[in-house]
């Protein structure tokens, strides 16, 4: 085997280094690119709960002017029988009473 070599030793030796330098620094940028990859998807799920969260308040919205509109159209009479006969059928009164009596015997002590 000849030591003989048609490229100079200079230009060998910086193409090894230039080498050993890429597989140094190959570690690094693959957590560089790890953590701008988990930043960017924190980022979006981040803007996909304040987009949820958006989307829930105009529908809370909605629901609350239909609400409103239909008090508003209803008529009293009316609106105050639907209650009685909700209330007159129902154990509501009962339980209201019974959470009275804990709230006064919370306030006693």
């Amino acid at each position: 085997m000849t030591s003989e070599s048609y490229v100079n030793s200079q230009i060998t030796g910086s193409i090894a280094q230039v080498n050993l330098s890429v597989l140094g620094d190959a570690p690094a940028e693959a957590m560089g690119i790890l953590y701008q990859q988990m930043a960017h998807s924190i980022g979006l799920a981040l803007q996909n709960v304040i987009a949820q969260q958006q989307h829930s308040f105009s529908i809370h919205n909605a629901i609350t002017i239909a609400a409103s509109k239909q008090l508003l159209l209803t008529d009293p009479a009316a609106a105050a029988q639907a209650s009685q006969d909700l209330i007159s059928g129902s154990a509501i009164p009962e339980n209201l009473a019974a959470l009275q009596a804990v709230v006064n015997e919370i306030g006693k002590k």
